[in-house]
């Protein structure tokens, strides 16, 4: 019987890719008309969405550190990051909900979809699509995008990246928003919400926004089925 444990046991922030349906229903995206925004996917990793999205006629650029890599070395990390993963999920199993995937199978499925799809829209389109930025900086303009999704980043990691790290990638994001951005889950790799969103909604970094808390329909991790949402 498999050692049953509070969390994945990760040694870095990891590559899982995820699908335009995923960040539909956990942006709730689609009470939007998607083609009269201009999205950022920050943080976006080795995701499909801005394939899927861009297909669709969607305005959307994805940013992430990791894109500085070629696609071969990407492909490499992302794969091993995916073995990595799923060799662990019956330890944690408990901590999930098991009918968006019915099984770890279908799990591994879905992430090795998405992923390659990813690496092979990166072959083609490189920087055209995919920026490298390194949060909490970037390179964009003011108001460049109408709306920034943060996806599986802030918060789920909050055990490595500290508050202040959150408080300044969410100040830039922000800065190249003009109406606001949406970050899921609120939940850390326990599946316990994280602290750092009682101290967002008492900083007084964000006191010119609206801050809500919003109920989305995916739910993966236990008590994961909600975002925040900052309005500038």
């Amino acid at each position: 019987m498999s050692e049953i444990k509070d969390k994945l046991d990760l040694k870095e922030i990891v590559l899982l890719g995820r699908t335009y349906d995923e960040y539909v229903k956990a942006f709730n995206l689609d009470g939007l008309t998607l083609k009269d925004e201009r999205l950022l996917d920050a943080a976006s990793g080795v995701s499909s969405f801005a394939f899927e999205a861009a297909m669709q006629g969607i305005d959307i650029t994805a940013a992430d550190r990791i894109y500085s890599l070629s696609a071969r070395d990407i492909e490499a990390k992302c794969a091993k990051d995916l073995d990595i993963v799923m060799a662990q999920m019956p330890t944690v199993a408990h901590l999930y909900k098991w009918e968006y995937f019915r099984d770890v199978e279908s799990l591994k499925a879905a992430r090795s979809r998405a992923y390659r799809l990813f690496i092979e829209d990166f072959q083609r389109q490189g920087g055209s699509r995919y920026v490298t930025c390194e949060f909490p900086i970037t390179g964009f303009s003011d108001n460049q995008f109408t709306i920034t999704l943060i996806s599986h980043f802030l918060f789920l990691y909050d055990d490595r990246l500290d508050y202040e790290f959150h408080r300044q990638t969410l100040t830039e994001c922000l800065r190249i928003s003009s109406k606001e951005i949406r970050i899921f889950p609120i939940v850390n790799l326990k599946g316990e919400q994280s602290p750092y969103i009682e101290k967002i909604f008492a900083d007084e970094a964000f006191s010119d926004c609206t801050i809500s808390i919003q109920p989305v329909g995916y739910e993966f991790i236990n008590n994961g089925s909600r975002m925040c949402v900052i309005s500038v």
